[in-house]
């Protein structure tokens, strides 16, 4: 009995060894396919550009003219809106009227703001939404520039947000929008701003003081932060937002 028991073991487990050596030849004639933690990932291509539907030339240097040329701005948004811009008059006695397109070429608003210079409108997102906001410049000076700024929503209309003076115009990785500008040679102001639904409403303001060497150089800076109406919206003490926003990128390009 135990004999008969043990040969049957064998004969089982020479059986399943054939199978076995089987199976591996038949996976010798094709490739095997790979692991699924091993493949790569599909390639997604970048969405394309929103075609204009303006015949006007693209904005770009309009130079000296007085009254600058007729164009259009495209914005990169998933919007994908066209703006025609169009100036009136010359200097700051100028108008500006910026029509908006969807892609189809349909007319979706009219934007008018007067008394602004030759300088042609830009598109930026101020709150990282993914939008493009509508930036005017509306009076240009040794230093700092006026601008009027038109807040996108999500139903490709814009909304007239409030006016941001400075050198420039940036963004926060916190969604803020960081303006610097220029008080005098000693002094620079980084202010901060954030959007109340479609309107501007200012945060804090980190001012840069430069300091003299002692031998009329400049010898270093020192940043401090104030209050402008919007700290307890930031969540953050005075101390503790003096060593974020001193810190932020926009800041540290300016100190010394």
């Amino acid at each position: 009995m135990g004999r008969n028991l043990a040969a049957g073991v064998r004969v089982a487990a020479a059986t399943v060894s054939v199978a076995a050596a089987a199976m591996a030849l038949a996976g010798c004639g094709r490739p095997t396919a790979p692991m699924a933690g091993n493949l790569n990932p599909p390639v997604t291509e970048a969405p394309a550009p929103a075609t204009p539907v303006s015949t006007l030339q693209l904005c770009g240097d309009m130079g000296a003219a007085a009254t600058p040329p007729d164009c259009y701005l495209q914005s990169h948004d998933t919007a994908g809106l066209t703006f025609e811009v169009r100036h009136t008059g010359s200097g700051q006695q100028g108008s500006v009227i910026i029509t908006t397109l969807d892609p189809a070429g349909t007319r979706l608003q009219t934007i008018t703001e007067r008394g602004v210079g030759s300088t042609a409108p830009r598109l930026r997102d101020l709150d990282n939404d993914g939008l493009d906001e509508l930036i005017i410049p509306i009076m240009m000076a040794s230093a700092n520039t006026r601008y009027v700024i038109y807040h996108a929503t999500a139903d490709g209309q814009f909304v007239r947000s409030g006016e941001l003076a400075g050198i420039g115009i940036d963004t926060s990785a916190a969604g803020y929008t960081v303006v610097t500008a220029r008080d005098s040679y000693e002094l620079w102001n980084i202010q901060f701003w954030t959007f109340d639904a479609a309107l501007l409403r200012p945060l804090v303001t980190a001012d840069v003081h430069f300091l003299d060497d002692g031998t009329g150089h400049v010898g270093g800076s020192e940043c401090t932060v104030i209050d402008s109406g919007g700290l307890a919206r930031t969540g953050l003490s005075l101390d503790q937002a003096t060593a974020q926003f001193c810190a932020e990128p926009t800041v540290l390009r300016v100190k010394r």
